[in-house]
């Protein structure tokens, strides 16, 4: 995991170091050139590299065509006028801007300062993402349309998995970096963002899927319960098991009432509480457990620990003393 985390006054050096992160562009200033100033923090977590990107003044950034990769923007304030291709969008803290490789692009914005959280995604990721939960395979760009409605259901579902993402890049040494949980949520993050954004696929993910044999359900809760520690996504267990994504989704939740990974979740917790019996150690003990198996929000790893057992972890760690 690359992490780049920087301020820096010359524009040559902002539109180079800026460029190696997402794509290369051509960098116009359009406030008083002796304010300019660029912030950025970012992390290149193979498939995708994710940001946060503050200019100090107004700023323009345009591109050829991206060629390599998809881009999702979304300022946390203010606004952004872009352009991908032909279409226009005004992005906003309620409207992220998407971005395909076979257009050129245009962003104009930051004339009161903020950051931007900029997601890029490789194209040969996504692609093959999409085939595979498509059931058919994907030929050429991927027509994304140009902008994602995050107070919609879809759109309010990826961006809390991706403001994660932008937590991550704020805080590259804390708790989301653990393989357990990272992996698992940029895959989630991909998911939701083609379940969610409109392109010629839609229908195909929406359409009903034959629903899959036991056997191959019970394979994969085995293989859950034998290796919870390992940093599965769907797609590697329905790989395991010889089922598509959507196939073993559909029958984790027809055959066990939940889907895979709220099931790995529940393994996990078993874990926890039997590290948390085993244990001599006081309240510090308790984060280090809770993150050893994946729950990265100590409140909510405590709430669930509660709500499944009764007690706090806490006292059933004091319990073991």
């Amino acid at each position: 995991m690359d992490v780049i985390s920087l301020h820096v006054t010359e524009p040559d050096e902002a539109r180079e170091i800026c460029g190696r992160v997402y794509f290369p562009h051509r960098l116009t200033v359009l406030h008083e050139p002796a304010r300019f100033a660029m912030s950025l923090s970012a992390l290149n977590l193979g498939p995708v590299a994710v940001g946060l990107l503050g200019y100090a003044g107004e700023v323009c950034l345009e591109t050829a065509e991206l060629e390599t990769g998809y881009e999702i923007n979304v300022p946390l304030s203010g606004r952004l006028l872009t352009r991908t291709g032909p279409a226009e969008v005004c992005a906003t803290p309620a409207t992220a801007a998407l971005y395909r490789p076979d257009a050129r692009t245009r962003l104009r914005g930051w004339a009161d300062g903020g950051t931007l959280f900029g997601l890029k995604v490789e194209r040969a990721v996504l692609e093959a993402r999409l085939a595979e939960l498509a059931g058919a395979p994907v030929r050429g760009v991927i027509a994304l349309g140009p902008s994602l409605d995050l107070r919609g259901a879809g759109g309010r579902r990826w961006w809390a998995l991706a403001r994660a993402l932008a937590a991550l890049a704020a805080d590259p040494d804390g708790p989301l970096t653990r393989p357990m949980v990272v992996r698992p949520l940029v895959d989630s993050v991909l998911v939701a963002l083609l379940c969610a954004a409109d392109h010629p696929y839609r229908a195909a993910l929406a359409a009903p899927c034959a629903r899959p044999g036991a056997a191959a359900v019970n394979r994969a809760v085995d293989l859950l319960e034998a290796e919870p520690g390992l940093p599965w996504t769907v797609g590697d267990l329905a790989g395991r098991v010889g089922l598509s994504t959507r196939a073993l989704q559909y029958g984790f939740a027809a055959q066990i009432g939940l889907s895979p990974m709220a099931y790995l979740r529940q393994v996990r917790l078993q874990r926890a509480d039997a590290d948390l019996r085993a244990a001599d150690g006081a309240e510090a003990g308790v984060a280090s457990i809770a993150s050893r198996w994946g729950f990265t929000n100590f409140g909510r790893f405590a709430a669930a620990y509660r709500a499944r057992y009764g007690r706090t972890p806490s006292q059933t760690l004091h319990g073991t003393r």
